[in-house]
């Protein structure tokens, strides 16, 4: 019993397990032919195939063989193509759309072998187990050449406990960070209904992570599958033969399973796993599970991909009239002898190129072993999160993107120490914790613990990473909103600074910032058109577009104008960009120049109408950083104060001896004063000073430099080393020193 294939489909798609669980192989049995088609000779239930002329190979088509599928396709149009001679070779023949559900083709085998009736699940027990068959695929599918000896396994459990044992993170529910309250923010349904909507957002914004604890899902527009839902469950909606990317925890490196390897591997008990994997990259939108899952209602109005990503071809001639164009091609011979059918076609064709390039990043489904870690890293081009656990536990780690920590951060990423993309070499602090230096640098680390059926949204930019206590299935998504346009633009930078790779990157992240820059002037058209309709041309040119501007300054807050206002600028610098000529980041039916251009000049009218309030609020944010400056100073003078007490050490006098036993000048401590010999192995140093230049560099507490109690050093003052038996209370250097010095007898008294 398998599922049905993806479209196409003769009948509808399963949309309940209960369909996805009755549905049942039925085998063919024959070859489907027509009269004038000629077949291959072959064994029972071998692959259905014609030709629709005599025995032309451009003219030939195979039939899939799949359940409830029955398609014909071309032969030539498939890759790899598929020619009469080919398709003899197959048993059973599944077309693309039906492999990840069926599995690949079967070819005819070689020689006739008895097989079981029993069919016994296969374990790829290397991909499970070794190491080393990570490494090979990381090099092989990403084009890195990954040696074993750079590859380090880090118990990233173990680095998380000493850290919360040391009070490092601080509780996010409770601490208090910059904005004088917890990191998260607790939003309290009354009577049933959600208060974290648009509306909501639009008064008090979306800067801080907002977790529900005891909401249910449908209460914030969240639908989900029922009960008894499990990985197996997702194997067989998604497919059992879709391929995943699945991290190793322990190298942070990436290779791929099919979804049933998948379930097998989660299926073996937790003691018996020899490696801690995970999987966090499985789209599953047009697939049997997107119709059980719907995201919650706040993430749906918001989303820049389904509000202004081109649906329909009105849409498209709509951007045409705007840029006075008539046709696709930029030839006004070749537009004006096109007719309106051609047209259509061409925008048809355009249409579906653009359905092809959709961004699907609206659904995951993450799958992780108890014990599995994410490494800390940003959301491609700073999208927000929706975070719903299904059943298991979570624990995030929040680091907040200012913009210190975010210079932290890509210094970290690029330095080849984390698993978030980013193309740098490998340098001297490989073993370095994001943590450790954001602590250090005086930031926070807020700690947040998910459990079953709670759900957290996650907003631009923040900085995270994920542990899972136990087996954990989750359902998520990402999305970008007006609410965080700056900072999604200072992602976007960062990322294309830290030379992400494009398969990190939000896809086709710039042709979407162009179609939200259309959509807003459509609303402007809009609303002139009916200003237009309503005044019946009493009113003048001028008078129409103040009103316009008032009306979008109503309907918009302040910080949503003033990151469109961020967007136009971006815009700008990217149509004077030359890579506009190469890439395929900008829309082909759209002038872009024209359209950055009135968009900077629109949202200049609008920040100027704002301008009273404006005034004030730059007033009142001036006085706000003034006072948080002179209190972060006197916090640094304090903290800087604390430490130097802290690091306060007796001050160590150099050794001086007589001139017989000092050194000479080539073996002498580079420090000056000091009189003893440099040691081997300490850089030009004596040991005293050596030790000195290790607790200065480390800048911990411990002293190297350890003083003798009292009655155990030696009597010199300055001298800080032990005294040696035998020596009369010096120590060795010393006890040399003072022979030397002393008087030897006189020859009278030698010669009695």
């Amino acid at each position: 019993r398998v599922l049905a294939p993806l479209p196409p489909y003769d009948t509808a798609p399963p949309t309940t397990m209960a369909e996805v669980v009755d549905i049942s192989i039925i085998p063919k049995v024959g070859i489907e032919a027509s009269s004038t088609m000629a077949t291959e000779a072959g064994t029972s239930g071998s692959s259905s195939s014609s030709a629709a002329g005599s025995s032309a190979e451009e003219d030939f088509y195979i039939q899939c063989d799949a359940p409830n599928c029955n398609e014909w396709h071309e032969g030539s149009t498939l890759s790899p193509p598929i020619t009469p001679l080919t398709a003899s070779t197959y048993e059973t023949w599944h077309c693309p759309s039906c492999t990840p559900y069926h599995g690949p083709s079967k070819l005819k085998s070689v020689t006739s072998m008895r097989q079981g009736l029993r069919k016994k699940r296969r374990i790829d027990f290397v991909k499970l187990n070794d190491p080393a068959a990570l490494l090979e695929s990381e090099s092989n599918n990403n084009g890195i050449g990954v040696a074993a000896n750079d590859v380090q396994e880090i118990d990233f459990r173990a680095k998380l406990e000493l850290r919360r044992k040391k009070g490092m993170f601080q509780n996010g529910m409770t601490a208090a960070s910059s904005t004088g309250t917890g990191c998260c923010l607790k939003v309290v349904t009354s009577g049933g209904k959600n208060e974290f909507t648009t509306k909501y957002v639009n008064t008090h914004g979306f800067n801080q992570p907002v977790l529900f604890a005891t909401q249910q899902p449908y209460q914030i527009g969240l639908k989900l599958p029922g009960n008894h839902f499990s990985f197996d469950t997702v194997a067989k909606l998604v497919g059992p033969y879709r391929k995943t990317q699945v991290i190793d925890t322990a190298t942070q490196l990436t290779t791929e399973y099919t979804l049933q390897e998948w379930v097998d591997y989660l299926s073996t008990p937790e003691n018996e796993r020899t490696r801690i994997l995970n999987v966090i990259t499985l789209e599953y939108s047009q697939t049997p599970l997107g119709k059980l899952v719907r995201e919650p209602q706040f993430a749906r109005e918001v989303d820049f991909v389904s509000q202004c990503w081109p649906k329909t071809t009105e849409d498209l001639r709509r951007i045409l009239d705007h840029n006075n164009k008539n046709s696709l091609d930029d030839n006004e011979d070749n537009d004006k002898s096109k007719t309106s059918k051609e047209e259509e076609e061409d925008l048809t064709d355009l249409l579906k190129e653009l359905q092809e390039e959709i961004p699907r990043v609206s659904k995951y489904c993450l799958m992780s072993a108890a014990g599995s870690y994410t490494d800390f890293h940003v959301d491609f081009g700073g999208t927000a999160v929706w975070y719903h656990v299904y059943f298991g536990q979570k624990i995030f780690y929040f680091i907040e993107p200012t913009t210190k920590n975010l210079k932290i951060y890509s210094e970290w990423a690029t330095n080849g120490t984390s698993s978030s993309g980013g193309g740098g070499s490998k340098k001297s602090n490989a073993n370095a914790f994001l943590p450790d230096l954001i602590t250090a640098a005086g930031g926070d680390v807020f700690e947040v613990q998910l459990k079953k059926g709670q759900t957290l949204f996650i907003p631009s930019g923040w900085i995270h990473a994920v542990f899972t206590p136990k087996d954990s299935l989750v359902f998520g998504g990402n999305f970008v909103h007006c609410h965080s346009l700056e900072m999604q633009l200072t992602i976007f930078r960062l990322e294309k600074k830290m030379r992400v790779g494009k398969n990190y990157k939000f896809p086709f992240y710039q042709k979407l910032m162009w179609f939200v820059a259309w959509d807003f002037l459509k609303q402007r058209d809009d609303l002139m058109m009916m200003m237009q309709v309503g005044d019946k041309g009493k009113n003048s040119v001028m008078g129409r577009e103040q009103q316009v501007i008032q009306q979008i300054c109503g309907k918009y807050p302040n910080h949503v104008l003033l990151g469109y206002k961020a967007l136009a600028k971006e815009l700008e610098s990217w149509s004077r960009s030359k890579q506009k000529i190469t890439t395929d980041q900008f829309p082909e039916n759209m002038d872009v120049t024209k359209v950055a251009i009135q968009l900077g000049e629109l949202l200049t009218k609008c920040v100027a109408h704002l301008g009273v309030n404006t005034k004030k609020e730059k007033a009142s944010i001036k006085l706000e950083k003034k006072e948080k400056k002179k209190t972060t100073k006197q916090e640094k003078k304090r903290h800087n104060s604390q430490i130097s007490q802290e690091k306060k050490k007796p001050v160590i006098t150099p050794i001086k001896c007589s001139s017989s036993s000092s050194p000479p000048a080539n073996k002498k401590c580079q420090v000056e004063g000091c009189t003893q010999y440099k040691r081997s192995k300490c850089d030009g140093y004596c040991a005293t000073h050596y030790r000195e230049q290790l607790s200065l560099q480390s800048g911990d507490n411990i002293d190297y430099n350890a003083i003798p109690p009292p009655g155990r050093g030696c009597k010199v003052d300055g001298c800080n080393k032990y005294k040696k038996s035998k020596c009369k209370g010096y120590c060795l250097m010393c006890f040399r020193a003072s022979v030397k010095t002393t008087s030897r007898p006189s020859t009278s008294k030698r010669a009695a």
